[in-house]
């Protein structure tokens, strides 16, 4: 698993939603914690249907299409991930903030009717 990571959210309409996170935070292989915390965060969006499924996209070409992909990326990509001793307290911050919801990049706008 990469440090930025793409997971797709699959939607009860069959279309699919994509946000970036932190990737090797919760698990550094298994990505089922952190497919269930951006499900479960999921709901906060406006999405245009219900989420239904929440799994790690193979790589960031995945959600490379979606609106504001390089936004976000980008925005990632300006925090410094440390090394040595301070690599684990922002792992640890990281951790939490990304339970709490925040973290999560959500790559499209609100529909309007």
């Amino acid at each position: 698993m990469d440090d930025i990571v793409a997971v797709a959210v699959e939607l009860e309409d069959g279309t699919a939603r994509y946000f970036l996170t932190w990737g090797r935070i919760q698990h550094v292989v298994d990505p089922a914690a952190l497919e269930q915390i951006v499900l479960e965060h999921a709901t906060r969006f406006d999405l245009g249907a219900i989420p239904i499924k929440a799994r790690l996209c193979r790589s960031l070409q995945d959600a490379a299409h979606e609106p504001y992909f390089y936004e976000c990326f980008f925005e990632m990509c300006q925090q410094k991930i440390p090394f040595g001793d301070n690599y684990s307290e922002w792992k640890s911050e990281m951790d939490e903030e990304m339970r709490d919801g925040r973290e999560l990049f959500y790559l499209g706008r609100n529909r309007h009717a």
